[in-house]
């Protein structure tokens, strides 16, 4: 049996830390908002949690507690955050057979900064070859999310594989690729079914200063996805057909942290096209969101689709609008 969805992207540790002696010079538009830490200084923080994440495996989660057979595809290193990884799949029922250990290599690692409600990562990616094993196996979609250099190969192929099937493709590129702005990162957008950016990152693929929706929106549009999702934080999501261009605010609700939001957005949006809701793909998106920020981390606040429907029913109003 084909799997529903196999995302492709680095698994990494993620470990959340908590400023408590932190100032902020910000000026009154994000993303201009810069944390000032004393240099030289020894920082009191708050470990909070360390967890499992990375685009690729939050995707994977969030649509099996949705029901779908789902499977993460990666190279990992032969360490901890390996172990941990396979651990934590596994109990969320997402399969781990394509995940591929690398001698020598470190796996993925990341540091969250949390203040006041928002977060800043340091990232790490470890260079190493991307492969994915052939044939590919049967899948519905692909989800294909952040990872390191070296990439290209790894585009290339899956450009190749996507002329070859009826497969769908939700890609969500990373920071890597989108500064690269390489002629991979654009045939694999021109093969993409759902697109997925924030403000932020389709200025930078287009080009673009501009931050008006319908020129952005647009202007990806143009690089030939079917679909183009923009979120933008607290002012909510647009999507753009091509023909209608639609904006969801976010679903009412408390905020803790935002590590994780987008991939539940990504993940409900991708979860009602699969399931063919009568409810807007945005509507799924949003609410699934909501519950990621409610929560440290980005998969303990994962939606199953029936707590998303109590959610619809409850909020008959809520829904995107025409812009």
């Amino acid at each position: 049996m084909p799997f529903d969805v196999i995302t492709i992207g680095d698994i990494k540790l993620d470990t959340f830390v908590m400023l408590d002696d932190a100032s902020v010079s910000c000026q009154l538009k994000m993303p201009e908002c810069q944390i000032c830490l004393e240099y030289g200084a020894k920082i009191t923080v708050n470990v909070v949690d360390s967890q499992i994440a990375g685009s690729a495996p939050n995707v994977a989660v969030g649509l099996a507690r949705m029901k779908l057979k789902t499977a993460v595809m990666c190279n990992m290193g032969t360490d901890g955050t390996h172990h941990l990884a396979n651990t934590k799949l596994k109990a969320e029922n997402v399969s781990t057979k394509f995940i591929r250990t690398m001698k020598n290599i470190p796996s993925a690692y990341s540091v969250v900064l949390m203040f006041k409600g928002e977060r800043t990562v340091l990232a790490s990616h470890p260079q190493r070859m991307y492969t994915f094993p052939k044939p590919f196996p049967k899948t519905k979609w692909i989800y294909v999310g952040e990872m390191g250099a070296t990439y290209e190969k790894m585009f290339r192929e899956l450009v190749s594989h996507l002329k070859k099937t009826s497969t769908q493709l939700a890609f969500n590129p990373g920071t890597i690729q989108i500064a690269d702005r390489k002629k991979e990162l654009f045939d694999l957008i021109a093969r993409t079914t759902v697109l997925f950016v924030n403000l932020q990152e389709a200025q930078a693929i287009t080009g673009e200063t501009s931050s008006e929706i319908h020129h952005l929106a647009t202007a990806l549009w143009k690089l030939k996805p079917q679909y183009v999702v923009i979120t933008d934080g607290k002012n909510g999501s647009y999507s753009f057909d091509g023909h209608t261009l639609l904006h969801c605010p976010i679903f009412p609700g408390k905020v803790v942290g935002t590590i994780g939001a987008r991939d539940a957005f990504a993940t409900g949006f991708i979860a009602a096209i699969i399931k063919n809701s009568k409810t807007h793909p945005l509507v799924w998106g949003a609410i699934n969101s909501t519950g990621v920020v409610g929560k440290i981390g980005p998969q303990d606040g994962l939606m199953s689709d029936t707590h998303i429907l109590k959610h619809v029913r409850t909020h008959k109003s809520f829904g995107p609008k025409k812009m």
